[in-house]
Order: structure tokens, then C-alpha cells, then sequence
């Protein structure tokens, strides 16, 4: 009995012990890797959180950039750290669901080696056309690629982006014959358009607006599956003769497999902290990009959906997968 008196004595004491433990992360600065450049929309969006984060986690929050290697370089990056949640990729939809089909054999499997911490924001996209194309309407643009397969020149922002495979839906929705050409990222794919070396583009807001702003180019419709509130006369895919064209991109963050729930579940209560945020939420908008939050578990399956719909886009287009 008295043995048992002890034991329940000690009980406060121990479960204090242990929350005060959970509490205790992270006690040095936390490192964001970023898998794509400087000023890329990842980036931009990951910066504009950071030093809300580092206020509500009480430590700083660093940002590293590792583009390169289709995200590899980056995910490398956090797989080679200790699995303590001090070092969190930073990554697009493209790299964490879509690249894992595209080149199945990369050093780093994210969809193992990764789990979500969150969603840092979400974008739709707009199919955009050069302004001198006398293309007014998808239904004109899909009626040229019929009338003359090939000639339809379409930009993507190189092999495995979002572009490429939001076309190749676009394709084989339609029966569409498109031919696609890779550039060296984003702005050089809407600059191919702006300048006459290609016709169309499917890409995000951010990309697109500074070329529709000028004159270049023109919006058709945007995948999203409501009209932007930004521009309420440019239609839906569904709404301009093309249903299942309901695609989205986003960026979150990921840490490695092995982290502890607690220290997931801290890193994901900061980065909604900063996405309550009006002046962030405002900042994000402002690019075109709808401000994320929410939960890792439910990122981890909005991740884990658009994988399976992105390996079924891909095993449906021949030639696409780089083995």
C-alpha cells in the first residue's frame, strides 16, 4: 500500500515532466529548406511566414534555398539531418506529387522518406494565350488543335512541372493534339507566349499577371473550380467547355519520417499562427495565392490524393515518365 501511495504521488509530478518535455522544441533556430530558387512563389510564400513562425516557436526560423534535381537536392537536405523536426522542407506540389511519377528512380522516394507539417497556401491556374493568336475562347483554341495536330504550340516550365502535366490533362480531356515545349522555368515559359515562340500556357496567377498586365497575352479560363474573385469574367474550364480541368497547385511543408508527432504537431500550430495572420494573409492573396493552414494530417491526404491523380495523368501519357 505504501508502495502504491508513492507511485500515485508521483503521477503530477511525472505527467508534468513529460508535457513540460513536449514543450521544451525547439530550444535552436529551425531551418526551412526551400527546393526551388530565390523568389520563386515557394519561396515567397515561405519567407512571408518565417518571422511569424520564429516568434511563436520562440527560436529563429532560417531559410535556405536548394534548388535543383527536380527537389532531390533539397529533400537530401533534410533527409541527411537528424529526424528532430529542426530542419523542414519547403517544396510545391510539382516536386512532392507529380516528380515522384515523372522520374521514379530519384535517390529520395518523398513520398516515404516525407511527411506533411502543413499547407502554406494553394493556387489555381489560367490557360493563357498570346493576344495576337486570334484564340478568343477555348472552344476556338481546342478547334485549331483539331483542325491542325501539332501546330498548337504550348509552353510548360520544363519536364515534370505542373504546366506539363496540367496540358497533358487539358489533352487528354479533349482529344486535343497540343505540342508542348519545355523552357527553363515559369517566367521564361510566359515570356516564350509574350514573345511569339509559343502559343499558350497553363500557369498560376503570380506567373502570368505581369504579361496580361502589358497587353501580351490573355487569360481563357482558369482551372479552378470557381471563377478568381480577382477576375470574376474569365470562366472555369467547366464553365468554357472543359470539364475535369479542376487542378490546383500548392506548397507546404515536410519534415522527414521519424520526427515526433508533438514536434509536428508545434511546427503546424506556428504556421497557422502566421497564415491567421491579416498582413500575411493579404501578402499572399495579393500574389494570387489563397492562404493555406489546417492540419498535417489532413495536408497529408490532400498530398497523398493529388499523387495518385497525378501517376494516373502520367501513366496515361506515353512518353512521359523519364526512366
Amino acid at each position: 500500500m505504501r508502495r502504491l501511495l508513492l507511485v500515485l504521488a508521483c503521477l503530477p509530478a511525472c505527467v508534468a515532466s513529460v508535457h513540460a518535455a513536449g514543450q521544451d522544441f525547439p530550444t535552436r533556430p529551425i531551418t526551412l529548406v526551400i527546393a526551388s530558387p530565390a523568389g520563386s512563389t515557394p519561396d515567397t510564400g515561405a519567407r512571408a511566414i518565417a518571422q511569424s513562425m520564429a516568434q511563436a516557436l520562440g527560436q529563429p526560423v532560417v531559410i535556405e534555398n536548394r534548388p535543383g534535381a527536380n527537389g532531390q537536392i533539397a529533400a537530401q537536405e533534410v533527409l541527411k539531418n537528424p529526424a528532430d523536426g529542426y530542419t523542414v522542407l519547403v517544396a510545391a506540389g510539382s516536386t512532392m506529387a507529380i516528380n515522384p511519377h515523372v522520374y521514379p528512380r530519384q535517390a529520395v522516394d518523398v513520398l516515404k522518406d516525407l511527411k506533411a507539417v502543413g499547407k502554406m497556401y494553394s493556387t489555381d491556374f489560367f490557360l493563357v494565350v498570346r493576344s495576337d493568336s486570334g484564340i478568343d475562347s477555348m472552344a476556338a483554341l481546342i478547334a485549331r488543335a483539331r483542325q491542325k495536330p501539332g501546330a498548337l504550340v504550348a509552353a510548360n516550365s520544363g519536364p515534370g512541372s505542373a504546366a506539363q502535366l496540367a496540358t497533358e490533362v487539358l489533352k487528354q480531356q479533349t482529344g486535343a493534339d497540343i505540342y508542348q515545349v519545355p523552357f527553363n522555368g515559369s517566367p521564361a515559359a510566359a515570356l516564350g507566349v509574350a514573345s511569339g515562340n509559343a502559343d499558350m500556357l497553363i500557369e498560376t496567377q503570380a506567373v502570368t499577371e505581369p504579361f496580361v498586365s502589358s497587353g501580351r497575352v490573355k487569360r481563357l479560363a482558369t482551372t479552378g473550380r470557381a471563377r478568381s474573385a480577382a477576375f470574376p469574367d474569365v470562366p472555369t474550364m467547366a464553365q468554357a467547355g472543359v470539364p475535369g480541368m479542376e487542378i490546383s497547385s500548392w506548397a507546404g511543408m515536410f519534415t522527414r519520417v521519424g520526427v515526433p508527432a508533438d514536434r509536428v504537431d508545434r511546427l503546424n500550430a506556428a504556421m497557422n499562427r502566421a497564415l491567421a495572420m491579416p498582413d500575411i494573409q493579404a501578402a499572399l492573396r495579393g500574389g494570387g495565392l489563397q492562404p493555406g493552414g489546417g492540419s498535417s494530417a489532413d495536408f497529408q491526404k490532400e498530398w497523398q490524393a493529388q499523387s495518385r491523380l497525378w501517376a494516373d495523368v502520367v501513366a496515361r501519357s506515353p512518353g512521359l515518365t523519364n526512366r
